[in-house]
C-alpha cells in the first residue's frame, strides 16, 4: 500500500515536470514565432529581421518579458485537484492546464484597483496553446491513471 503510493507520487511528480517543460517549450515558441512576426511587421525593411533574425530577437524578447510572469501554482492546484478526486478525463487536463497557464498574464497584469488589464488576444492564446498541450502530456502520463 505505501509502496503504491510513493510509486504514484513519484510518477505524478515526473509527469507534472515534463508537462511543464512542454508547456514552456511550446509558450517560448509559439510567443518568439509572434514576437517575431511583430518585429518583421515593425521594421519591414530590415535585412536582419528578413533572414531569421526577427525569431531570435523574438526567442529573447518574449522569453525576457515572460519568464518573470511564469509559475506553476495553478497548474500544480489542477493537478492536486485531479488526483484528489481521481479525474481520469482527458478533457478536464487539457482544459485545466489551458485555463491554468491563461490565468498567468490576467493575474500579473493586476492594476492597483484589483482589476485585471486585458492582455492582447496574441497573448492570451499563446498562453492557453501551452497549456493545453502541458495538460495533455500530463493526462498520457499521469492523469488517466488518476
Amino acid at each position: 500500500m505505501i509502496g503504491r503510493l510513493i510509486l504514484r507520487g513519484l510518477v505524478v511528480v515526473l509527469a507534472f515536470g515534463l508537462a511543464v517543460g512542454v508547456a514552456l517549450a511550446v509558450l517560448l515558441a509559439l510567443g518568439a514565432m509572434w514576437v517575431g512576426d511583430e518585429l518583421r511587421a515593425a521594421a519591414p525593411n530590415d535585412p536582419l529581421f528578413r533572414h531569421g533574425g526577427a525569431a531570435a530577437f523574438g526567442v529573447v524578447l518574449f522569453t525576457g518579458f515572460v519568464a518573470p510572469a511564469l509559475t506553476a501554482l495553478p497548474a500544480f492546484v489542477a493537478v492536486v485537484v485531479g488526483e484528489v478526486l481521481r479525474l481520469r478525463s482527458w478533457l478536464y487536463y487539457v482544459l485545466a492546464g489551458g485555463a491554468s497557464l491563461a490565468a498567468i498574464p490576467l493575474l500579473a497584469g493586476l492594476n492597483a484597483n484589483g482589476a485585471p488589464d486585458i492582455p492582447a488576444g496574441e497573448y492570451m492564446t499563446i498562453f492557453a496553446t501551452a497549456g493545453f498541450a502541458g495538460g495533455f502530456i500530463y493526462w498520457l502520463l499521469a492523469g488517466a491513471r488518476a
